[in-house]
């Protein structure tokens, strides 16, 4: 993802960096299982120059921190207000001392104040990791705490390559790297099982009320599809996976529709996406697209939610909107985009290589890697890297 050539950022933060004696250091609050690839492949690159902490989890207990647990060391965590706000006590010697330290890019985090604030004094280079702007957008009341703690920062590390000209436009002088979010090693984004007869569409992510996952069942079931022959197969878990089973019930479903649970190793979940036809995210948009069209397979969302950036992916691969979120305009668009894929099958290999080049775990560790060594990546004007656009 990087040029070759590297230019070290360092400007009166300390100097030029000896990169055979410097030490880095990621102190952020959670880690999910699913960075466990991008992890992996960090780690080899910087052979054993990094240290990376985490605790249990950050704000939400349901987003856990679940990589190898050789990759990190444990700190602990205090939830004040009600988890609202997050303070994580204990080894902060390294972070404060390492050459370079990334940091999350979340104002609900003390810590990550703190020591952006100490390190400022300190006249150390920390980078804050995260995403541009909360989930209301840039005109959110809360979006100038983010835009502090860039300023008080050294460069920023973002999601997706959308948020490259935004993150310019407002702190015009500041480096930027892209970690696009990615799920698995490229070797994993793949389509190579794809059935030549597809009629499941599928659901992967939390079951959640955020979500929206209680309309699924009941758009299915308005849909008509289940007489076309379609199944709705659900993947992941959550409080909501009660109420879904009683619809599944209700409806008269139990042949039609198939709860699995939770599902993390990417050969299961292949074997999934390679009888869909679509898949469907009711709510907003996250790291689920980049799984969906990873393994060639289209995907169906509501135009009007709080997408996550992941949502430029619809540039990368085919996606269809639809209006408004409600039950009723899911079983329209549900029936719709499967009668239209039916007809017009899509190029799963094309779709999946495409993805596999700008967002796998190489990518995602690569970008972090080009960020602590202070290499610049060239971009061009739409934010995407020049190397892989001229591929």
């Amino acid at each position: 993802m990087h040029t070759d050539q590297s230019v070290i950022l360092d400007e009166n933060f300390g100097g030029t960096v000896s990169m055979s004696s410097s030490k880095y250091s990621m102190y952020l609050a959670v880690i999910p299982t699913y960075r466990n690839p991008c992890i992996e492949v960090l780690r080899e690159m910087e052979n054993g120059n990094l240290r990376i902490l985490a605790s249990d989890y950050g704000l939400d207990p349901t987003v856990r921190t679940g990589i190898d647990k050789d990759f990190y060391e444990r700190v602990r965590r205090i939830g004040i207000f009600g988890d609202k706000i997050l303070l994580q006590v204990g080894s902060w010697r390294n972070p404060l001392s390492a050459s370079v330290t990334i940091l999350d890019l979340n104002p609900r985090s003390l810590t990550a104040w703190g020591i952006l604030a100490l390190r400022r004094i300190m006249r150390r280079r920390t980078l804050v990791w995260g995403h541009l702007h909360p989930r209301e957008g840039s005109s959110s009341k809360t979006a100038f705490l983010r835009r502090t703690m860039r300023r008080l920062s050294q460069g920023t590390i973002l999601y997706g390559y959308a948020s490259v000209v935004p993150a310019r436009r407002e702190i015009p002088h500041q480096p930027v790297w892209v970690a696009p979010n990615s799920l698995y090693k490229r070797a994993h984004i793949n389509a190579d099982n794809a059935s030549e007869s597809r009629k499941s569409i599928v659901y992967v992510g939390r079951l959640v009320a955020e979500k929206n996952v209680d309309q699924l069942v009941p758009a299915f079931h308005r849909s008509g599809l289940k007489d076309k022959g379609a199944v709705l197969e659900i993947v992941g878990f959550g409080n909501a996976s009660e109420n879904i089973e009683r619809q599944i019930s209700d409806l008269g479903l139990e042949e039609s529709v198939v709860l699995h649970g939770r599902i993390e190793s990417p050969v299961e979940l292949a074997e999934i996406y390679a009888r869909s036809i679509m898949s469907v995210s009711p709510g907003y948009v996250g790291l689920s697209v980049t799984q969906s069209l990873g393994f060639g397979v289209p995907m169906l969302y509501p135009e009007d939610a709080p997408h996550a950036p992941e949502i430029e992916l619809a540039v990368v691969g085919p996606m269809q909107s639809y209006s408004p979120t409600t039950e009723e305009s899911l079983a329209v668009a549900l029936r719709d985009y499967f009668l239209y894929l039916d007809s017009n099958p899509v190029s799963a290999g094309e779709i999946s290589t495409k993805v596999g080049e700008l967002y796998s775990a190489e990518s995602m560790a690569s970008g972090i890697s080009a960020a602590l060594r202070g290499q610049v990546v060239e971009f061009d004007k739409d934010g995407w890297p020049k190397e892989m656009v001229a591929r």
